[in-house]
Order: C-alpha cells, then structure tokens, then sequence
C-alpha cells in the first residue's frame, strides 16, 4: 500500500511549501478572525501550468464549455475575471495527482451555488455558506458526500481561495478501483479536509465523464449562479 500522504508530501515539497495550519487554530466565523495558511501562495509556484490568470485568450485556448469541444463562452472582465454563461466549462487538458489553486467569488445575489471538480467527477461544492454548520452540501464539502471540518467560507462577494491537493484512484491490471481518490484541501488558508477519501464520483459527473480514471479534466461548474473565477493554477504531481 502506498503512503496515504504521498501526493501531499511530494507536491508541497515541489512547491516549497509547507503546510502548518491545522483544525485547532480556527477561530470564529469572522472575516477578520479566520487564520490563513501564509505559505500557500496566489502566486503559481515554479513548474505550475496557468489555466486562467486574467486573459481572455486563456479561457479559449484552456477551456471547452462541458460536454462539447465548443468554447466555453465565458466572458472575462477588464480586471482579469471570468464569469460564467449558465454553462460548466473543462480543461483541454487533464491531469492525474495534482495540486489546484483557485480563487472564486459568490455574487451577493442568490446562493453562490458552483463548484470545482476534479476529472469532472469529484466535486468540491462551492456555495454562500458563511455561518453555516458543516454539512455535505455546504461550501468545502465532496458534494453530497463528505461535509467540510469546519466551514471557513467568507461572506458572498470577497474573493475566496481552494488550495486542492488531489490523489487520483488507483487500479489494477483490469482496470478495477483499487484505492479511492482522495484529497487535501484548505479554504482560504484552512484546512477543511485532510487526505479525505471520495466515496466515488459525486453528483457532479455526467455524460463523457463516466466511471473512474486515472486522469481527467478540471470542471468549473457555471450553471447555476455567477459565481467568478481567477488565478487558476495547477502542478501536476510527477510519479
């Protein structure tokens, strides 16, 4: 059996980063009381591939609108932000173990209800779920599986971070699941999951994203709310 915090020990070490923030250190549900990890950086770290760091032209050479080869059809604003058109969009490109940086804001109107998938079949929810209790459809959760550790979640319209460390599943020679993916993941700085297993694909996945693989698109989901998105990086893991 590999070591279940291989994925993260060799990506923060790649990214000189380490990872200090832990659940104790979580305060009150405060704007300026919620503690932040400062060694997870918003700036992409050496050997990190930019999906969307403000230019137009990345959301047409990155990004498909989901389910299709068409362009994504979001539109991104003077200040470098993207929003979307009632319609998901996934990366050209797909990745296996990795980590993903995010940043995202929920309008001050409606739910804030989107999401971030990894493969485009393990979803992490994003919703306004400022002073919330944790449960498995609130912001942070493996959408309708697993709640968050705490909810850390700002309120709607600031701008709120995933930093995504993600393990895809691992199979066998007949290509049957023989460990679940999996993930780490801090919300602006705090640790709301910790080497957390996926019960399988969430309700996120449909059409071409079917079964499980070992590599797959990054999905923002864009079909409910106009949630925006910047600064969006990725380092793939090397095995």
């Amino acid at each position: 059996m590999e070591n279940r915090n291989w994925l993260r020990t060799v990506v923060l070490a790649l990214c000189g980063i380490v990872a200090t923030t832990t659940i104790q250190q979580v305060g009150a549900q405060t704007k300026d009381k919620i503690p932040v990890n400062p060694t997870l950086s918003v700036n992409p770290p050496e050997g990190a591939i930019v999906l969307f760091d403000g230019k137009a032209e990345q959301m047409r050479d990155n990004w498909y609108s989901r389910q299709s080869t068409a362009p994504s059809g979001w539109t991104v604003s003077d200040k470098g932000v993207a929003t979307p058109n009632k319609r998901d969009i996934s990366s050209k490109q797909e990745f296996g173990d990795c980590y993903l940086h995010v940043e995202f804001c929920e309008p001050l109107r409606g739910s804030g209800n989107s999401g971030v998938a990894m493969h485009g079949r393990y979803e992490i929810q994003i919703l306004n779920s400022y002073g919330k209790k944790p449960e498995a459809h609130e912001c942070g959760s493996f959408y309708g599986q697993v709640p968050p550790k705490v909810i850390a979640s700002k309120p709607a319209g600031e701008w709120q971070t995933y930093d995504i460390f993600f393990r895809a599943p691992r199979f066998d020679t007949k290509n049957k699941v023989m460990e679940k993916a999996r993930a780490t993941v801090y919300q602006n700085g705090i640790l709301i999951h910790q080497d957390q297993e996926f019960k399988g694909p969430t309700g996120i996945q449909y059409g071409q994203y079917k079964g499980e693989v070992s590599k797959g698109p990054i999905v923002l989901q864009g079909d409910h709310d106009a949630v925006q998105f910047r600064n969006v990086w990725i380092v793939p893991a090397k095995y």
